[in-house]
């Protein structure tokens, strides 16, 4: 097992993973400098905390690129083989609450005479506006 674990940490030499690994040396290293450029410039202006901040968040942000790239990494190397075999996936027993939204099976009656009041009024505006534009295209069948 040690073997495979190995022939797939060389695997991160491959030149798919370069850029990624250039690109994060490159970004750390600039980082890494404009935080040290920021704390010279706290300096100049006899140490103001807001600069001395800016220069913390630079390192911060190296940090943050550098949890990133090991994560990627990481997850590269934990995934199972190409070629382990078929995993078997087992259906949840109960459905996910991420599922998408199902309306409920039975409509629960509705008692409140406000919103069945309001609901004919729609279903009202609803008849007008349909009569309304029947009789539009009637007329404008006419004139041509």
């Amino acid at each position: 097992m040690l073997g495979v674990a190995r022939f797939r940490a060389l695997r991160l030499l491959h030149p798919k993973w370069l850029p990624l690994h250039l690109f994060t040396v490159a970004a750390c290293v600039a980082m890494v400098l404009l935080g040290r450029w920021q704390w010279g410039v706290a300096h100049r202006h006899h140490g103001d905390i807001r600069y001395y901040a800016y220069a913390f968040q630079w390192w911060a942000f190296t940090a943050f690129a550098l949890v990133m790239w090991g994560r990627i990494v990481l997850d590269y190397l934990h995934r199972p083989a190409a070629g382990a075999g078929p995993t078997r996936l087992t259906e949840p027993t109960e459905p996910s609450g991420y599922l998408a939204y199902r309306p409920p099976s039975d409509p629960q009656p509705d008692d409140d005479p406000e919103r069945a009041r309001f609901n004919a009024y729609l279903a009202e505006l609803n008849a007008r506006g349909s009569a309304a534009q029947r009789s539009g295209q009637a007329g404008a069948k006419g004139d041509e």
